[in-house]
């Protein structure tokens, strides 16, 4: 009942209205457990409410992967660069919003990061939406480096 009513509040503070619960976090420690548990990477969308090319990323790649309930499928989650507050990082500690987004140079959205368990990335950022072919191919050949470097 503690947890239901701080994660209400925490979702209220920070103000992430439009998105989807089942793909944001605010404990990427728990996260964390998640991944090492199922041997799988992170997969991190930087976005913006404000961003019509989040939104297609959104609908055109991102929910059709999370449909899809495969253990080899890596953990996804969303994080909006204008959320406010703390989070727990990887390592469990409280930190704020802003120094994760900085951690990993965000500077345009959406961008897509592959992380390991720890929060350190396995692939380079894919930074940008044009065409989902394009997009499901460059994320495709990501996804397998990134298993392989959980190897």
């Amino acid at each position: 009942m503690i947890k239901q009513y701080l994660f209400v509040a925490l979702f209220l503070f920070i103000g992430i209205s439009s998105a989807d619960p089942s793909l944001t976090t605010h404990d990427w420690a728990d996260l964390s457990d998640m991944a090492r548990e199922r041997h799988s990477p992170i997969l991190v969308v930087f976005n913006a409410d404000t961003c019509s090319y989040c939104q297609r990323l959104k609908q055109e790649v991102i929910e059709p992967l999370a449909q899809n309930s495969d253990k080899t499928q890596p953990l996804i989650r969303e994080f909006d660069i204008h959320s406010s507050g703390k989070i727990i990082d990887f390592n469990g500690d409280s930190i704020r919003s802003r120094q994760f987004k900085k951690r990993y140079n965000i500077y345009a959205v959406p961008t897509l990061m592959i992380l390991d368990p720890d929060g350190k990335p396995l692939t380079d950022p894919i930074v940008g939406y044009n065409s989902q072919d394009e997009y499901l191919e460059l994320l495709r050949t990501s996804l397998v480096a990134s298993f392989q470097a959980l190897e």
